[in-house]
């Protein structure tokens, strides 16, 4: 007998031993440990600009984890979505956005959310917490943003002194839509100038809280689950119990973690560099999903100097329209993670707010290009394969790009360009700087040729078209230095920056998109920019990682809902 207890007890141990291990299995496959490569502190108040609140204020990478629950937002699509409104609707004016909230939200300590919740919040940010860098921006919400108010426990309803028809695009993008606070967590309580209490810094409306036990600032940030209203809801329910924040600012180190298993997932704003995707696609233990991208880069041109001025300077930026076989750009340069941009001028037809008019662009001609040049008065006199006019000769353009470490791509892509641009007698001298200072550079206008992008869907069409015209920003707030150059653009007649305040006002979709595409047929007929190719979207991490399914652009990569995903 006593043997076979022993027995027993021997087995009892083994199987508890197995158990424990299953357990311990599980737990590691609820885990994600995802690779960011900034903001991975965890005491700051998401309500508070941090330009205006530098030691408080500020979003971090876990508060689209703990508090990240915008009214509306985004699908991959761009189109608009409810969140935790459950519907809306604009006034007529477009003056007023009205909200119906969902019933049984409530914050991570049991608080509900309610409209008189919503206002709060709202005027803590638009007239308080962010309004100076909204403001600094030109950010309409800010800037017309009037008042609120709680109609009833469940309708909430913005006010502004002027209405224009993007207003739900731009309060999505430009808002801070979607990081509230309990005014009773701030002393003194229900005071939009209240300080956050710092025992509250985490009861967000989020499916996580931050574990400060295991987590070290400046290096990893763990997020643990808890119960939240989207599982009551059934609404984008989280998969994972756990997920570790991992700080690694260099985006050749966090590919390498991926491969050694330390990490499961790379952020899509701090992605890997596309030079690095060819070797990854050779392991098996690494994934990397595509989506189409509505994301353009293309070259700007000196527009306002020889040769790329007045109407011979037209042609001349055509013919390079016609020249630039986009094709090779995408497989010579982008390693196929591009798609030729040659359905536009600035908006893909991807955009849900792109109307058909703009979609016209410049295919791949050779003998168009070169007529294009005889015609514009350009020949090679001397014989040295470069053309020239009155003695100024095509040589020696100054095309710049930046050497940032996410950006080496560029320089391939730089290279391409130039050997294309020599079969037509135009040659370009690539110059490559680092990122302060191709800012600088571009804002001061000390360059033939740039290369650029847009923003794709993380700004409206009419937005996008406005970076033509930017007088007056000097400077990105964000990183303290020079912005986009004052006037990427402006036509002969100088009627586009009229064109778009048109846009901007119009009262109604119809006037809304005859002025954008009379804005759209500008860049076409007179080549206002060089449309190289459409930025693919690509994410990249372990194979095991399953479920994952790509938000609206890199830019709002918290809506690519990763804690939705699991692992196999």
């Amino acid at each position: 007998m006593t043997k076979i207890q022993t027995a027993r007890i021997a087995a009892l141990m083994v199987l508890a031993a197995l158990l424990g291990a299953g357990v311990q299995a599980m737990a590691a496959e609820n885990t994600m440990t995802i690779a960011i490569g900034d903001r991975a502190g965890f005491g700051t108040d998401p309500t508070l600009g941090s330009k205006a609140f530098p030691d408080i204020g500020g979003i971090k990478f876990h508060h689209y984890y703990t508090h990240w629950e915008p009214l509306i937002t985004y699908d991959n699509r761009s189109n608009i979505i409810p969140w935790l409104a459950e519907s809306y609707e604009v006034s007529d004016d477009h003056k007023t956005i009205t909200f119906h909230l969902r019933k049984g939200i409530t914050f991570a300590d049991g608080k509900s959310l309610n409209a008189s919740v919503l206002k709060f919040n709202f005027d803590r940010k638009l007239t308080y917490g962010s309004v100076k860098i909204g403001r600094d921006q030109k950010w309409p919400i800010y800037i017309y943003y009037d008042h609120s108010e709680a109609v009833d426990e469940y309708t909430l309803k913005l006010y502004f002194t002027q209405g224009w028809l993007d207003i739900l695009r731009d309060f999505i993008s430009n808002s801070g839509d979607g990081y509230f606070i309990h005014p009773e967590d701030v002393d003194p309580t229900w005071d939009i100038q209240g300080k956050l209490k710092p025992e509250k810094r985490f009861n967000g409306l989020g499916p996580y809280y931050v574990d400060e036990n295991e987590s070290i600032p400046d290096q990893k940030v763990v997020l643990k689950r808890r119960h939240s209203w989207r599982d009551d809801y059934d609404f984008h329910k989280p998969n994972l119990d756990q997920i570790v924040l991992s700080l690694i600012k260099d985006p050749q180190v966090a590919a390498m973690s991926l491969e050694k298993g330390e990490v499961d997932y790379i952020c899509r704003n701090w992605n890997v560099p596309l030079d690095l995707l060819p070797a990854l696609e050779k392991n098996p233990t690494v994934s990397i999903k595509t989506a189409p991208d509505c994301r353009m880069y293309y070259l700007a041109t000196a527009y306002w100097k020889e040769p790329f001025n007045g109407t011979e300077g037209i042609l001349l930026r055509k013919a390079i329209c016609y020249a630039l076989n986009r094709t090779e750009l995408v497989e010579g340069a982008l390693n196929g993670y591009a798609q030729p941009a040659t359905d536009a001028m600035f908006l893909s037809p991807l955009r849900a707010d792109s109307p058909e008019c703009c979609h016209k662009g410049y295919g791949y001609d050779l003998d168009k290009a070169k007529k294009l040049l005889v015609e514009a008065g350009w020949k090679d006199t001397d014989g040295d394969g470069i053309l020239d006019k009155n003695g100024k000769s095509l040589k020696d353009l100054d095309f710049v790009i930046t050497t940032s470490s996410d950006l080496l791509w560029q320089k391939d892509l730089a290279q391409v360009v130039q050997s294309q641009l020599k079969e037509i007698g135009i040659d370009v001298r690539i110059r490559m700087l680092e990122w302060g200072a191709y800012s600088d550079t571009a804002y001061d206008g000390d360059y033939d040729i740039k290369m650029s992008y847009n923003y794709g869907a993380s700004n409206s069409a009419i937005l996008e078209l406005k970076s033509f015209n930017l007088e007056g920003t000097a400077y990105n707030p964000w990183t303290n230095l020079k912005g986009a150059p004052i006037n990427m653009y402006i036509n002969q007649n100088k009627t586009l920056a009229t064109i778009l305040e048109t846009a901007e006002i119009a009262d109604s979709k119809e006037e809304q998109e005859e002025s954008l595409c009379q804005a759209c047929n500008i860049l076409y007929e007179e080549a206002g920019i060089i449309p190289l190719v459409y930025e693919m979207q690509y994410a990249v991490m372990n194979s095991k990682v399953k479920g994952f399914q790509f938000g609206v652009s890199k830019y709002f990569y918290y809506t690519d809902l990763v804690e939705v995903c699991w692992i196999e």
